[in-house]
């Protein structure tokens, strides 16, 4: 079985490339349909983020499969060729990069967890993730939280809302006495209004389409609720724009600010979107008055925030080779499991056998309560003595596990089995047992 990976990032591509391949999450669901639909797929996951899309499959050809994940990366229109790939090890090491903050726009930032945790929960609910990457995502998410907890690396870090925040105040000297509209009521707003506290602004507004998340978020930060169709007469009151809806399009096209200076008075509004696909007309910078920011001009904050943390990354490496070996470990136990399943039936297909000719034997001498404790004792010895060895098998190198299990399928002529098609058949039989979604 072979772990691959295809994405882009901040590091490899534009935000105008980054946008026409994210996927929003109220398409996941079809995302991740298209990528089982092929049939060197196993299994993926697919983690979408203002910053990064990539897709994490499980595949029995390693050709075929980075072919398969090519041909999905390519359906928004990008070329498939400018995206990174990689394999096995490697993939398994950038993801637990990605969940500990080191490949983050913003060097340690926590947002990024709950990402991951997000992503591997929506490909359980599809039946998109089977044991392979839910094992791998849950140790990318323990080697996230261990280079948190066992390091400085999230010390002081920021989100890409607190970071474009940092970037208004920067330019505006202070947000003191100043009016921010906050467009859109989802976490990206949530951590831009958490940012904003305690800046002494004049007046927070909310939009949003979902009116009762813009109240929540208003009262949270003592704001007010606009409606949509309000926006043109607070814009000419604001001085900063958030900018971080769902919305898989933009919202404000150059068209519908024009003649906005003119009715400012002249003031110059500072534009912040952090919206994935962007959700404001790049455009907009060309009119007069209007600072446009976006997701990419985030980078001399996060150059200056990974040179005060460069003597933290080789800390955080260290404990992120030692989840790597951790989990190829298992990785590799697991890719055993049709000869160790085969041990364990063949041994209790002989114990119970053997119970069974004893018991016949001896009808009369046991009551139904004894019959059921020494059925239980005899499972408990069999499984007692299939521990020691099958632990040991577990802690050895690559080649002695190799080693030892041809051995024990010679010894106990054990049926020998290819992990891929008993792995298909795990899948399908795991599919069958979950109900609809």
């Amino acid at each position: 079985m072979f772990i691959h990976m295809i994405g882009l990032s901040h590091r490899t591509a534009p935000v105008a490339v980054r946008e026409r391949v994210a996927v929003p999450a109220h398409g996941l669901q079809g995302a991740l349909s298209d990528l089982l639909a092929d049939p060197g797929v196993l299994e993926g996951v697919i983690l979408s983020t203002c910053n990064r899309t990539e897709v994490y499959a499980v595949t029995a050809d390693p050709s075929l499969g980075i072919e398969a994940l090519r041909r999905f990366a390519a359906r928004g229109g990008a070329d498939a060729g400018g995206f990174e790939a990689r394999a096995q090890g490697e993939a398994v090491l950038h993801l637990m990069r990605v969940a500990a903050g080191l490949e983050s726009q913003l060097l340690g930032e926590h947002q990024i967890l709950a990402q991951i945790k997000e992503a591997l929960a929506a490909a359980q609910h599809q039946r998109a993730a089977g044991a392979i990457l839910d094992a791998l995502f849950r140790f990318a998410l323990s080697a996230g939280k261990r280079a948190r907890s066992q390091t400085e690396i999230a010390r002081g870090a920021v989100s890409v809302s607190g970071a474009a925040i940092h970037l208004a105040r920067e330019h505006f000297g202070s947000l003191r006495g100043r009016a921010i509209l906050i467009l859109g009521s989802g976490k990206m707003g949530e951590l831009a209004a958490r940012h904003l506290a305690g800046s002494g602004l004049d007046r927070i507004y909310v939009a949003s389409r979902t009116q009762g998340a813009a109240r929540r978020l208003a009262e949270a930060t003592g704001g007010e609720v606009v409606s949509f169709f309000a926006l043109d007469e607070v814009l000419a009151r604001v001085d900063v724009l958030v900018c971080c809806t769902g919305a898989p399009h933009h919202v404000l096209s150059a068209s519908d600010l024009a003649g906005l200076h003119a009715r400012r008075g002249g003031r110059e509004l500072v534009l912040l979107d952090l919206s994935m696909p962007r959700n404001l007309d790049p455009a907009i910078a060309d009119l007069p008055g209007m600072r446009l920011w976006g997701l990419d001009d985030l980078e001399a904050i996060a150059r200056e925030r990974r040179q005060e943390r460069a003597g933290v990354v080789s800390e955080v490496e260290a404990i992120l080779e030692e989840e790597r070996a951790a989990y190829l470990a298992w990785l590799r136990y697991f890719q055993m499991s049709p000869a160790i399943a085969s041990l364990r039936d063949k041994a209790h297909q002989v114990r119970a056998g053997e119970l069974e000719r004893f018991l016949d034997k001896y009808a009369e001498a046991f009551s139904g309560d004894q019959r059921r404790l020494i059925e239980e004792l005899s499972q408990a010895i069999v499984n007692k003595l299939l521990h020691g060895p099958l632990s040991r098998l577990r802690g050895m190198s690559a080649q002695e596990q190799r080693q030892h299990v041809g051995t024990l399928q010679d010894l106990f002529d054990l049926p020998v089995e290819d992990f891929a098609v008993h792995y298909r058949r795990r899948l399908v039989a795991r599919h069958d047992a979950l109900p609809s979604p």
